[in-house]
């Protein structure tokens, strides 16, 4: 009996050129070579441009993947926000800049009114302050805060969305859903049919009595943890894309070193010779 004292291991990265699991697709390009199949090695070349060409096109793009990262690392906040104060959260900072944005009706109205001139530009100005002062001195830019504010509180406390929804499952089409098949076939589209009214019936049961409010949380946490990993996603592409086009890049001359293709198939640019004559 032989005795391999050797333990080999296979290291796979999406840094380096993967072909049958071994770095530096290796087994591909010296398989081509020895064979002398230059066709089966245009291929394995083809391949690793194209992956190349990916990582040097995200190494082109990282400030665009950065920017990416830190708008869906915003969207990521805000939803988590609206996770977590509901409706009810919502409404309450509305409220809370009523004072404010009257405030800032009047004073800018002020100014406004205060434009000289008589041409038709001021003049729209003027009717413009007249009537942002008007509004945040009698309450009308609170007034309209506030019945904004009731409306959200009012939408998060009905049940418009889980009522629908169940009306959707409790329909005839979904309850009788595979009861008009007949024969072998049928009964097991019958059956079928049952499970998913069944199953209908139970999300429905589930659903009675639940909120907007309920339902807008639930959703706001769904997207805002699909935006943190996008954020993450592209946060890392921008802080790592110019480091894997490099190191794929070496690895890539590394493997076709030898070959027509090394150095991307560009020939060495040697010192020209004198001609003597």
């Amino acid at each position: 009996m032989s005795n391999n004292e050797f333990m080999y291991a296979v290291e796979r990265s999406d840094e380096y050129l993967a072909h049958y699991g071994i770095r530096g697709m290796k087994w591909g390009v010296r398989r081509a070579i020895q064979s002398g199949n230059s066709a089966r090695l245009g291929r394995q070349y083809a391949k690793a441009q194209k992956k190349l060409a990916k990582l040097e096109k995200q190494a082109s793009n990282s400030k665009k993947y950065a920017r990416r990262a830190a708008l869906m690392g915003a969207g990521a906040a805000a939803a988590g926000g609206l996770a977590v104060a509901g409706t009810s959260g919502v409404a309450g900072g509305m409220r809370k800049l009523i004072r404010p944005a009257a405030a800032a009706s009047t004073n800018i109205g002020r100014a406004l009114t205060q434009v000289p001139g008589r041409n038709k530009v001021s003049q729209a100005l003027h009717r413009t302050g007249v009537a942002m002062y008007t509004a945040g001195t009698k309450g009308q830019v609170g007034g309209a805060m506030t019945r904004a504010a009731t409306a959200v509180d009012k939408w998060g406390n009905s049940k418009s969305i889980s009522k629908a929804i169940r009306k959707g499952l409790d329909s005839d089409a979904v309850q009788n859903l595979g009861r008009n098949y007949h024969g072998v076939a049928g009964k097991a589209v019958r059956g079928a049919g049952a499970s998913v009214g069944s199953g209908a019936r139970q999300v429905s049961n589930k659903l009675a009595g639940v909120s907007n409010n309920t339902i807008a949380r639930i959703g706001a946490g769904a997207v805002g943890a699909g935006l943190a990993v996008g954020a993450a996603r592209n946060a890392y592409k921008a802080a790592t894309a110019q480091k894997r086009a490099a190191k794929f890049r070496s690895a890539m001359n590394e493997s076709f070193k030898g070959t027509k293709y090394a150095n991307g198939g560009q020939p060495r640019q040697g010192k020209k010779r004198r001609n003597r004559g």
